[in-house]
């Protein structure tokens, strides 16, 4: 949800434009992390890293943006930790909105999970993000964001969910019951990734997040219902008094009507915004590949029964995908990538943004959007994602130039900005954003360290 749209750094309790310490590019952008007394979290690693890849960045704009952005959850998001050797904690807010999403919460923190296995420390915090996300799970598996816990810290009142109706209905430490299948989805990839990094099952012992892999699969199997099946009697339905019709759902909360074919219906997006049509092929697919590496985590243990379930549920959905998920455009299907990567990075999507002139001297910009902020403002994680995917080094270029621009002079990553004026923007302290920058930059520092590395000229 976004809280209004800005057009100086505003909102961060930490820092402002104003910092005195500025990047030696031409952009000159600020020093925005907190003072180290006032990080939420510290990690001996992340900083030796920080340190190791600035200094090595030629460009010193893209530097700052990178200091600043990486650490960005650790510093300000971590707001309460039970640091019990035997099952710690971890509530971790989105930034400017005091309440843990699970796909947040999930991303947040995921760049850090490969230095685990090297800080003690941040390997318990990151094994508290499970157990939170298992409890979380427990209390209502179709929420997306969550209070914290009673007697952790205060609790902020949502203006937004507090006329809602929902199926189940929601208790006082949910933030919002907005089903996304992706949520569920990010707590196993959470999972999956914290063992692939350090080797360790330790969460599997215990009891609540079994009985929160029981309740994913046990969701998904009701999801997977045509409306008429549960029509009398649906295991989730969701309504809210709004003039948005992207905050809502038809049919008294219960959305589009569709059957049964294998696939999951997912009410919202990822975005927080209401499906037109429940079976969102991207969740699927996520949710396909995370259900087998739930086999592969499992299928040792004592749990083998509840593996064997998912690899049947993922190899299903995928089954589903290829049959009804792929359409004369190629639209988000789980195969034929690049068509699909062509077809959202084209006019074809109707929420793909091209300016070629803006008001600003930034340059062409281009990229993705949506309804929750509206036409014409485009989210610079789709600009990473770009990145991310892309083997070309011309295109890398020109998109890391976009987001060095687009900052607003902030050197933070944001919601979204105005596609004809980049300094109009959403939310200055989104930590998502900036963690899939600081993911990025990692990533390029492996598979392409020349491009950010060396002084390199991007091909006219």
């Amino acid at each position: 949800m976004s809280t209004g749209i800005n057009e100086i750094d505003a909102n961060l309790p930490w820092s402002s434009a104003t910092s005195i310490d500025r990047s030696d590019g031409p952009l000159r952008l600020p020093f925005a992390r907190p003072s180290v007394s006032e990080r939420k979290f510290r990690s001996h690693v992340i900083e030796q890293k920080i340190n190791e890849i600035k200094d090595k960045m030629y460009d010193k704009d893209l530097a700052r943006i990178f200091e600043n952005c990486f650490p960005n959850t650790l510093d300000t998001t971590i707001s309460w930790m039970n640091n019990s050797e035997k099952r710690p904690e971890t509530f971790v807010v989105t930034g400017d909105i005091p309440a843990m999403w699970l796909r947040d919460s999930t991303n947040q923190v995921f760049p850090y999970l490969r230095f685990a296995k090297i800080d003690p420390n941040l390997k318990r915090m990151l094994l508290g993000v499970i157990h939170m996300q298992a409890d979380c799970i427990l209390q209502h598996p179709y929420a997306n964001a969550f209070h914290p816990p009673p007697d952790s810290i205060p609790r902020s009142d949502n203006p937004w969910s507090r006329v809602d109706s929902t199926i189940p209905e929601t208790t006082t430490n949910i933030w919002e019951a907005k089903w996304e299948v992706d949520s569920l989805a990010a707590f196993l990839k959470i999972s999956y990734n914290y063992w692939l990094h350090t080797d360790e099952k330790i969460f599997i012992n215990d009891s609540n997040w079994v009985n929160a892999v029981k309740s994913v699969l046990h969701t998904i199997e009701e999801q997977r219902k045509s409306t008429l099946e549960e029509f009398k009697r649906p295991a989730y339905a969701f309504t809210r008094e709004t003039r948005t019709s992207t905050e809502t759902l038809m049919l008294d909360g219960r959305g589009a009507p569709v059957r049964r074919i294998g696939l999951v219906k997912s009410q919202f997006r990822p975005s927080d915004d209401a499906t037109v049509f429940p079976f969102f092929i991207p969740g699927n697919a996520m949710l396909s590949v995370e259900l087998a590496h739930l086999y592969e985590l499992l299928i040792d243990t004592e749990h083998h029964e509840l593996a064997k379930k998912a690899a049947l549920i993922s190899q299903e959905i995928r089954e589903a995908i290829l049959t009804h998920g792929i359409v004369s455009h190629f639209h988000f299907e789980h195969d034929l990538y690049k068509r699909t990567r062509n077809f959202v990075l084209s006019e074809y999507n109707k929420f793909f943004f091209t300016c070629y002139e803006t008001n600003e001297n930034v340059g062409p910009v281009e990229g993705v959007g949506g309804p929750h902020i509206g036409l014409g403002f485009i989210w610079p994680m789709s600009l990473c994602v770009r990145i991310i995917t892309s083997t070309d080094d011309k295109e890398i270029l020109e998109t890391l130039e976009q987001l060095k621009k687009t900052t607003a002079g902030t050197g933070l990553m944001h919601e979204s900005f105005w596609w004809e004026k980049p300094s109009r923007f959403t939310r200055s302290w989104f930590a998502w954003a900036n963690s899939l920058f600081g993911e990025m930059i990692l990533r390029l520092a492996e598979e392409k360290p020349h491009l950010i590395f060396s002084e390199i000229q991007i091909e006219q």
